[in-house]
């Protein structure tokens, strides 16, 4: 463009202002990224404006507006000619394409051509014979290496995601020894439900009804059989000989119903509705309301319903006992320091065994001590019902089991 000029040939003041507003205008459209078009079409019609005004003082039109960005090309997919998607194993291919032949290679496929193994390819014809599909996978230039390098590296991130959060918990040899400890004292005092013969009850009502006195006397003497085997897994808890012998006692008799029901819970059978006691024994729901637990037994199957959907394994088990038996609110007991102090790494093992376990749901640990305040809810219900059960019996409990729901009852009051 031409600028007016004075005689010495050089431009006046006005005009070279001119000139610099308008490589301003410029630079400033390079260097702000983002600006938008518009703004970028004012600075240049402000400074070819000012420009223009010095020859000429007709108004200038404004700009045509910019051209819409052209459409997205998709490079068709080398097998079958459909758009792709992007690069995937070494050439441009298709969702479709791609998924095939990296299936193909993991499952290492054999497939047949029914023709003369020149079938056309194509996005119609592509499903049709898998053996030329895949043979023009490897014509085009597919690359088998890349689809396993693919696989190992999944598998390594993976691998080493899952050690990152392992290694985020407290998992220290006391944490070890935790664990091992309460799982072989917990499986020491339990049966080989594989190996045990399980048996239903005959003749026994098939609607609820008053306490069934035979069913009574089958339900007595197996919890007096499982009340001597809580009582030998306490004493392989880790800590808890070091109470004194009341405090024993008291531990024993407040976790003994929390203890027992959190091992029937894991021998639930929904299909039957059925739960199996510890010499095989199977009980309906009808059959367990019957037997002495009355009100108690829709809350019991529904505790054992919540304990399978988070997956328990009988470690977990194990350290939900180990953790309801050394407790420090409950009544009666003296050294509750001692309590706390032996119940957070008990914590602290279930947190970390059931996190390495299970590491995609964080939330599971805190469900599971959720479980215990089920437990408490049950427990204390349990304390109410034996008030009822015993106008029920025309016989006195067993002396084992009358001392610990007795002593259930005492604390309620």
């Amino acid at each position: 463009m031409d600028m007016d000029m004075d005689s010495t040939g050089i431009m006046n003041e006005s005009q070279y202002e001119c000139m610099a507003a308008a490589a301003v205008a410029h630079l400033s459209m390079w260097c702000s990224f983002g600006d938008s078009w518009d703004d970028q079409r004012s600075s240049n019609h402000q400074s070819d404006r000012c420009i223009t005004d010095q020859s000429s003082s007709e108004e200038m039109e404004p700009s045509p507006p910019s051209p819409p960005p052209p459409p997205r090309v998709y490079k068709p997919c080398f097998v079958c000619s459909d758009k792709s998607s992007g690069y995937h194993y070494g050439v441009a291919s298709c969702e479709g394409c791609k998924g095939f032949f990296r299936r193909s290679i993991q499952k290492n496929m054999q497939y047949v051509c029914h023709r003369d193994k020149n079938c056309v390819i194509n996005k119609v014809t592509r499903n049709r014979c898998q053996f030329c599909r895949l043979k023009k996978c490897f014509d085009v230039g597919m690359s088998k290496e890349s689809v396993r390098n693919d696989r190992n590296k999944k598998r390594k991130d993976k691998t080493q995601s899952l050690e990152k959060h392992t290694l985020s918990y407290n998992w220290t040899p006391e944490i070890q020894t935790i664990i091992t400890t309460v799982r072989e004292a917990h499986m020491a005092t339990l049966p080989d439900m594989g190996k045990l013969p399980k048996y239903k009850v005959k003749n026994a009502a098939e609607q609820r009804g008053p306490t069934d006195i035979e069913l009574w006397q089958h339900f007595s003497d197996l919890c007096t059989e499982t009340i001597i085997k809580i009582v030998q897994f306490a004493k392989k808890v880790p800590g808890f000989t070091t109470f004194g012998t009341a405090d024993q006692i008291t531990l024993l008799k407040a976790a003994c119903l929390d203890i027992l029901i959190l091992r029937l819970a894991t021998r639930l059978d929904k299909e039957s509705d059925t739960v199996t006691f510890i010499n095989g024994m199977m009980l309906s729901r009808t059959q367990m309301h019957n037997a002495g637990f009355g009100p108690l037994t829709d809350g019991v199957f529904t505790f054992a319903e919540g304990m399978q959907k988070l997956l328990f394994d009988e470690t977990e088990i194990g350290l939900m006992c180990s953790i309801c038996l050394v407790c420090g609110d409950r009544q009666g007991l003296e050294d509750i320091q001692r309590a706390e102090n032996l119940q957070e790494p008990l914590l602290e093992a279930l947190k970390a065994y059931s996190r390495r376990r299970i590491p995609d749901d964080p939330q599971r640990f805190p469900k599971m001590i959720m479980k215990i305040t089920d437990l408490r809810s049950i427990s204390s219900k349990g304390a109410e019902r034996v008030i009822t059960l015993k106008m029920e019996l025309s016989s006195p409990m067993p002396p084992l089991i009358a001392e610990i729901w007795e002593k259930q009852n005492e604390a309620l009051s």
